[in-house]
């Protein structure tokens, strides 16, 4: 699609240290636009989205600011991308005003019609705006993010700045942490203790993700996970995970399960990463694949491919976090596995009729398919008889024992002896 020419209205040098504020404006559905009416049109209607705001909507907002004894700001208008316009004001506002003017652009775009005249039509459009405020080194950066934060939870509107989001301080702190742990090697996995209901003994462990800072401090996964996922690392950082798991079964001879999510069951690093290692240390029969988030899973043909390579090696496969959002038996007929977890939210509040229903209707099921059922957050002794009056094969959660280094667990157990 050809550009609309970027439009300026009174512009000025920027002063890298002011505080300014940005509006991002995105058309929606502006490939559907052009799919449908053609390219020309297409381009029609950016063009009158750009005449409208020049015409009428900075007028306008020139007036309220005026209003607000807020003189002598200047105004940038631009088409920044394709379908993305921005609307900079050289002046710091209040919630109050920012939300006016939000009000002003959204109620004359949305209202307006736009011509497509080789069809001789009026069509409306619908618009998502992210607004910022900040120096200008960061003002795109957290309008983007406000526009993306707008679109990912359908609202028509979001606001961003260095007060509502994790500081860059604190993002470039986390980055040399993840890249200290994949060249040193210092992820550290955790083990969370399994246990049989009906005979009261260990049964296997949950191998969970902790990384440590320079001072040995560590970090739980609600403090690196997400970002570890947004920086591009977390497929480096699962590869240092695995294979000093895979080097803990190896040596001590335990069971073990690894988390894993679709993306790592169809990235091609991970899968083979995996394999090899299973070829070379030989401790299939002593690992378990968990599936993350399974009702995210888009593929299942794929899935089911890798969950057959790891048969080949005798490893067993659980889906995890069964039942969030209530069941879906779907995943559960449509992957091949051994175990399903219950997610948390269930386990919690079994203690409710509704809820202990739907777990004990999820039990029923498997048994019949012959895949065991582990409950995870079992927090009380309380929620512990719960999960044994339904019958349901093993426990897990900070009441049966917390997660603890491999040292911590090896001592105890010779403790016991």
């Amino acid at each position: 699609m050809q550009l609309v020419t970027p439009i300026t209205i009174k512009e000025k040098d920027q002063d890298p240290d002011a505080v300014n504020t940005l509006f991002l404006i995105d058309i929606m559905h502006m490939r559907e636009i052009n799919e449908v009416y053609g390219y020309k049109n297409g381009n029609g209607v950016l063009h009158q989205f750009s005449s409208l705001f020049i015409t009428k909507i900075i007028p306008k907002v020139e007036k309220l600011l005026k209003k607000f004894k807020i003189e002598n700001s200047d105004i940038v208008f631009k088409n920044q991308y394709v379908d993305i316009f921005s609307l900079k004001l050289f002046c710091e506002l209040d919630e109050r005003i920012i939300l006016k003017l939000k009000n002003i652009i959204f109620e004359m775009l949305v209202n307006k019609q736009f011509d497509i005249l080789e069809h001789n039509l009026k069509i409306n459009i619908d618009v998502t705006i992210g607004c910022s405020q900040g120096r200008n080194s960061d003002l795109m950066i957290y309008a983007e993010k406000a526009l993306y934060n707008a679109k990912e939870n359908y609202e028509p509107y979001s606001y961003c700045d260095d007060t509502l989001s994790e500081s860059s301080l604190l993002n470039k702190s986390l980055l040399e942490i993840m890249r200290y742990n994949i060249d040193e090697k210092k992820v550290q996995p955790f083990f969370q203790e399994i246990v049989d209901n009906k005979k009261g003994s260990s049964h296997k462990y949950e191998a969970l993700m902790r990384l440590m800072d320079k001072q040995n401090n560590i970090l739980s996964p609600n403090a690196f996970m997400d970002k570890a996922k947004k920086f591009r690392l977390y497929p480096q950082l699962m590869e240092v995970m695995i294979e000093k798991v895979f080097d803990i079964i190896a040596e001590h001879k335990i069971y073990a399960s690894i988390n894993l999510d679709y993306h790592d069951f169809i990235n091609p690093n991970i899968k083979s990463f995996i394999l090899n290692s299973l070829q070379s240390k030989k401790i299939g029969k002593y690992l378990t694949v968990e599936i993350l988030e399974s009702e995210k899973i888009h593929d299942f043909d794929k899935v089911n491919e890798f969950i057959a390579e790891l048969r080949e090696y005798n490893v067993l496969v659980a889906i995890d976090d069964f039942g969030s959002g209530f069941a879906n038996y779907e995943h559960i007929l449509q992957l091949d596995v051994d175990y399903i977890k219950l997610d948390g939210s269930l386990v919690k509040r079994i203690n409710e009729q509704i809820y202990y229903d739907l777990i004990k209707s999820i039990v029923s099921f498997c048994r019949k398919q012959n895949i065991k059922v582990i409950a995870e957050f079992v927090s009380s002794l309380a929620i512990l008889r719960y999960v044994k009056s339904l019958k349901i094969d093993y426990s897990q959660g900070y009441y049966i024992a917390k997660p603890k280094p491999i040292q911590k667990i090896i001592s105890d157990k010779k403790g016991k002896k």
